[in-house]
């Protein structure tokens, strides 16, 4: 009767395994980053780049048209990518189109064609992040320091 079970559940799976056997067998891997940097490679100017590079702590840059899913928890964001990596940081620097909405209590971050949405309170602990508002042209590694330093959640914007 098990083995009735296991080949027919089998046959199930099969199709799947075939048409994307990248996601039906890949393992999820989480890394942890101190801050993350989602940006559009288009728009980064040298002295960003520059300045992102010379921060003394772990950081990750992504694209944003990789990410799939973004999510705040009381632990941090989530960052989930198309090839199943998870990203999990306390710092978020978003240096492309952002929008935010207040009354809903959420960020709309549009990449190239996509928008990501991030919902800002987590529903366990009504816990928010910070959010740090910088102008581009403004940004060196000595104006973040202090976002670094502070000891809570938070996001930087960049326009």
């Amino acid at each position: 009767m098990r083995r009735r079970d296991f080949l027919y559940n089998a046959g199930l799976l099969f199709p799947a395994v075939l048409l994307s056997p990248s996601l039906a067998l890949a393992s999820e891997k989480i890394i942890d980053t101190d801050v993350l940097i989602i940006d559009d490679k288009i728009a980064v100017p040298d002295h960003v780049t520059s300045a992102m590079n010379d921060l003394p702590v772990k950081t990750r840059q992504i694209t944003g048209n990789q990410v799939s899913q973004l999510i705040y928890t009381k632990n941090g964001f989530l960052i989930t990518m198309h090839d199943n990596t998870t990203y999990r940081t306390q710092k978020m620097v978003v240096h492309s189109c952002h929008r935010l909405h207040a009354p809903k209590s959420s960020v709309e971050i549009k990449t190239g064609e996509k928008s990501l949405h991030l919902d800002l309170v987590s529903n366990a602990d009504k816990v928010s992040p910070e959010f740090w508002f910088l102008r581009t042209k403004k940004f060196d590694s000595k104006k973040v320091q202090p976002f670094l330093k502070r000891d809570k959640h938070a996001i930087m914007c960049l326009s």
